[in-house]
């Protein structure tokens, strides 16, 4: 069986965008807790974007425009799947959202790992959300007439990203 991430010059072929993992940390920031592992047919939304004060520098005459960094923001991700009858990342989600009658029953962050595995299923670069907390549920619509599978879509903010692997 011949190895399809390395070429014959020892270059890597790029990795795939249909194989991939999700894995749940534990509590808060630190991790503190066990890893659940979910089935995600899409991701999408892993993107920061440094944003920056241009400013004139008193010194330059030139006129050229510096550039001073303010914040980070990392937008939304959003992970999508069939449903299934039973899953830790949805009792996490709605234990984080107030009930009927009471507050949200616990409101923690956790850190979300996102994966990409090679042609062998093997792990790859791994984008991790820190400090993840739902933002949205939504159920897809139900239609009599159709006879696809019933989706479901978890949205999350998080607090910082950072990518480690090969």
């Amino acid at each position: 069986m011949s190895d399809f991430s390395t070429r014959p010059d020892g270059t890597k072929d790029p990795f795939r965008t249909f194989r991939f993992k999700v894995k749940m940390g534990g509590l808060g920031y630190m991790d503190i807790g066990g890893t659940t592992v979910g089935a995600f047919s899409q991701c999408s939304g892993i993107k920061a974007t440094n944003h920056v004060l241009r400013v004139r520098t008193g010194a330059d005459g030139r006129g050229v425009q510096g550039i001073i960094p303010t914040i980070v923001e990392y937008s939304n991700v959003t992970l999508t799947r069939g449903v299934i009858s039973s899953n830790d990342f949805l009792d996490w989600v709605f234990s984080c959202m107030p009930g009927y009658a009471i507050g949200p029953i616990t409101a923690t962050r956790r850190t979300i790992d996102i994966i990409v595995l090679d042609e062998k299923g093997q792990e790859g670069i791994t984008w991790t959300l820190h400090g993840a907390y739902p933002v949205s549920y939504e159920l897809a619509g139900l239609d009599a007439s159709a006879d696809g599978v019933l989706m479901e879509s978890l949205e999350f903010a998080y607090a910082g990203l950072s990518r480690s692997g090969v």
